[in-house]
């Protein structure tokens, strides 16, 4: 018969392997007060699984780091870092990484590299980073691998090397490390590093879409806007689209608003689009801004309001998003939302023109017919310093 405290140990993990924390916390309490090391570590474990009980695992993890236990040095490390249940303090945290690094623990090797990657108590050194990271990769760490992918991929702490990049990310992307494959589908969109291949892009994002990444979210839902790699389905860009927009994504709301306004992909709700315009437009997203004003101009989704529309126009105009300086010179030549303006009208023209839009060719010539030659001058002048206001910006 195995002797005690190990067979009642063994009996306690099993029931906490199997996810009852109750009974493992009661099975875990006796050991761990008897100071087994082990006991405690498990038995703060579960606390923190059974109700988030940070200060009782913080506690528990104490007695089993002093008894020099690497899983506990390592966890009590990381909630010293984030401050969690306990005063954030850096250069215990290190310490206690460096004592579980020795040991062999790999989390402690991965904490301990970014900490110096972020400077964190330490002179920020990405070549030591880096060594602690290619410790922890060897030993199987996914978060490791695939920010030692990253390191490799800019040539940060370590020699540029694209291959590695690559090698890394594969390894950390198949045990389901979800920013791995995100830049994995990079690597495979830009043929950096491996031949361009749209299909395993498209895949490795959509992995990393389904694990809520809102950039992946975004590049898939392009991509099968676009039938890049995958069969064009607007329904399922639509998907991925609001899934990115509900993280916040600025692009991803207006590319979805743009579905809604043409009833593409989703039933079309000028509503809808002019909420996720509005949404995008509020972050600063110059095309959302233009597609808000016209929704004004035309009294889509929203009331008709000209001096709203010129508003939008206008933050977008200021941007160098030429449709939107195009649109915003049309109410100045009309005098909607704005006063009247030939000149104002003509310099947005000419901003248009320098942004490739046609339109600004024809709103121009039309303008100088009614334009005494120094009015065009001023308005050139005007050009000018609006062009020298936006490059600034």
């Amino acid at each position: 018969m195995p002797s005690e405290p190990n067979a009642a140990l063994r009996d306690a993990r099993q029931f906490y392997d199997h996810g009852n924390y109750v009974l493992a916390e009661k099975m875990f309490r006796p050991i761990a007060v008897a100071g087994d090391a082990e006991a405690q570590y498990l038995l703060g474990e579960t606390m923190l699984l059974r109700s988030y009980d940070y200060e009782g695992a913080i506690g528990w993890w104490r007695k089993a780091a002093a008894q020099g236990h690497a899983g506990a040095q390592s966890n009590l490390g990381y909630m010293l870092t984030a401050g969690m249940g306990v005063k954030q303090d850096y250069a215990e945290a290190l310490r206690l990484f460096r004592a579980a690094a020795a040991q062999g623990n790999v989390t402690a090797m991965y904490n301990l590299g970014a900490m110096y990657d972020q400077g964190l108590n330490v002179r920020r050194d990405l070549e030591e980073a880096a060594a602690w990271f290619v410790r922890a990769a060897d030993k199987g760490s996914e978060a490791a691998q695939a920010i030692l992918g990253y390191m490799y991929a800019h040539g940060e702490g370590v020699p540029r090397d694209l291959a590695k990049a690559l090698d890394l990310y594969s390894a950390a992307a198949e045990q389901g490390e979800v920013n791995a494959q995100y830049n994995l589908g990079i690597m495979y969109e830009n043929g950096q590093g491996v031949g361009r291949d749209l299909a395993q892009a498209a895949f490795w994002y959509q992995q990393a879409a389904e694990q809520e990444h809102p950039d992946a979210q975004f590049c898939i839902a392009t991509m099968y806007e676009e039938g890049a790699g995958v069969d064009r389905d607007l329904r399922v860009a639509a998907r991925f689209y609001e899934m990115a927009a509900k993280h916040g994504s600025a692009e991803a709301q207006a590319c979805l608003g743009a579905l809604y306004a043409k009833g593409e992909g989703v039933p079309q709700d000028y509503s809808k689009a002019a909420r996720l315009f509005r949404l995008a437009a509020e972050q600063g997203h110059a095309r959302a801004q233009n597609n808000y004003g016209a929704f004004f101009d035309q009294g889509l989704g929203v009331a008709q309001n000209d001096v709203e529309a010129a508003r939008w126009f206008r933050a977008a105009a200021e941007q160098g998003h030429a449709p939107a300086q195009f649109n915003l010179g049309q109410l100045y030549r009309k005098g909607l939302g704005v006063e009247q303006d030939f000149g104002a009208a003509h310099a947005w023209a000419t901003l248009a023109v320098d942004g490739g839009f046609p339109g600004g060719l024809i709103l121009r010539g039309g303008l100088e017919e009614f334009m005494a030659r120094e009015e065009i001058e001023a308005a050139r002048r005007l050009a000018k310093t609006l062009r020298a206001a936006i490059r600034k910006a």
